[in-house]
């Protein structure tokens, strides 16, 4: 399993770019995009969370999960349960679809795709 941390960044890119995708399910439903600003998390096409980390001045930065808390079907519901206990040693802050969008526009991050349009 991937450490949740990473290296602390002396810039950061402007633009996300895709350094790769892991499964976090054999069916390949849910999967994390790992990139260089932030990672999406995605449930059948649908962006349902994201992961930044935020620079609190110390030498460890902060890792922070966003979480759309919008009911989409059942088996999100369980993705987002797979990800509440992926994270749990992380602070995740759960928001239903328009602050998840208004957040997501306040840290930089796409979020729209799928159902999320």
């Amino acid at each position: 399993m991937k450490t949740i941390y990473k290296e602390p960044r002396l810039t950061k890119p402007e633009e996300n770019q895709i350094q790769g995708t892991t499964n976090l399910v054999s069916t390949g439903n849910l999967r994390r995009e790992e990139g260089t600003r932030y990672d999406l998390i995605i449930s059948y096409g649908t962006p349902i969370a994201y992961v930044v980390d935020v620079e609190n001045g110390s030498f460890i930065n902060e890792t922070k999960v966003i979480l759309c808390n919008e009911f989409y079907s059942m088996t999100t519901r369980k993705h987002q349960a797979i990800i509440r206990d992926h994270y749990s040693m992380c602070s995740i802050g759960e928001f239903e679809l328009g602050g998840f969008i208004k957040r997501a526009e306040l840290d930089g991050v796409n979020v729209l795709g799928g159902w999320n349009n």
